[in-house]
């Protein structure tokens, strides 16, 4: 799976660099390093924008709670 993965990728990378022209693994490497460098500041902001959400959902769960249990007292 994971030699399918770098061969999808140095073919794309390929591609998109210079058709017609020879390849040049330090080109390719560049861009495959900017490549992962998006993806890791996409997961940077992914993840915490998920927790975040969760923290709200369950602020607001909380919150609930606490007018109901008001309600019984």
């Amino acid at each position: 799976m994971g030699k399918l993965t770098v061969q999808t990728l140095r073919a794309v990378l390929v591609l998109v660099d210079a058709p017609g022209q020879r390849e040049d693994p330090g080109v390719t490497l560049i861009m495959g390093g900017i490549g992962v460098a998006i993806l890791g500041v996409a997961l940077i902001v992914r993840v915490p924008r998920m927790l975040l959400a969760r923290v709200v959902a369950r602020d607001g769960e909380a919150a609930q709670l606490r007018d109901e249990l008001d309600e019984v007292i």
